[in-house]
């Protein structure tokens, strides 16, 4: 299955593995694109967490489009929230290329337990970020997914 990795500094990182497309191609859901379930492995610091959420292939889409102009531009952020609104996380470059990468993971059960974290990284580490993205983009289509 398809998968995307934010590297930071100092051995951190974000990967999101898919586990399970729903719909495609036939049928899309309503926060865009094919909703997904998906495992996600994080490393920040002393702290890990490995776990399951759900998002689309269009939450992910229009992530891809802010991380890519971004990248090109050498400024900016880019944010993610997967429609649970248990992922949530921000890119933000400056003009020498370095990246700051900020944000919090929950799962829902009876007991609160979130992340929150923080990891730097480089322009030159997300480019891998960038292209795992788009070639999920180029399978599954934008928020209205793949054209019939």
């Amino acid at each position: 299955m398809e998968e995307f990795s934010m590297i930071g500094e100092n051995g951190n990182y974000l990967k999101v593995k898919f586990q399970e497309v729903y719909g495609f191609p036939e049928s899309t859901c309503h926060w865009g694109g094919y909703e997904l379930r998906a495992a996600v492995d994080m490393k920040s610091g002393s702290f890990t967490a490995n776990s399951t959420f759900w998002t689309s292939t269009g939450e992910l889409y229009e992530f891809y489009k802010k991380l890519e102009a971004c990248n090109e531009e050498v400024k900016g952020s880019a944010d993610f929230a997967n429609y649970e609104d248990n992922l949530k996380f921000t890119i933000n470059y400056n003009n020498l290329g370095q990246v700051n990468i900020t944000g919090n993971f929950n799962t829902f059960s009876d007991l609160e337990n979130e992340l929150t974290f923080e990891f730097n990284s480089d322009q030159s580490y997300l480019k891998k970020t960038v292209g795992e993205l788009k070639q999920i983009a180029g399978k599954y289509g934008n928020m209205k997914g793949v054209k019939k």
